[in-house]
């Protein structure tokens, strides 16, 4: 007997290049919109750069830090997996993800 496992339905969706590149500007804008924004100063008070921080040490030993939290919201308002959207990401940018502010310029 042979089995036949359906195609998950959120990679069916995102699979197509502009339906992921739509899907990902949406989810940095989310990100950008509900994490922290950081200015980076330098040594004599001036800004250097900025970028976002989910604020939390990334240590699974720390109960605060939720490491994809908003990818779990912002799918489920999608109707997406959110397991299945890590990865897809994952393999687009060629790398395994700590936490999800890494994708708008946070601490790795």
């Amino acid at each position: 007997m042979m089995i036949v496992r359906k195609p998950d339905p959120t990679w069916l969706k995102l699979s197509p290049d502009a339906d992921f590149q739509e899907f990902m500007r949406g989810y940095l804008q989310f990100l950008r919109e509900n994490l922290q924004q950081v200015t980076a100063i330098d040594q004599r008070g001036n800004p250097r750069h900025s970028y976002y921080t989910c604020g939390q040490d990334h240590d699974q030993r720390n109960p605060h830090w939720k490491p994809f939290k908003l990818l779990a919201q912002y799918c489920r308002k999608q109707g997406l997996d959110d397991y299945e959207a890590r990865e897809m990401i994952e393999d687009r940018i060629g790398r395994r993800l700590v936490c999800e502010c890494e994708l708008v310029g946070g601490p790795a």
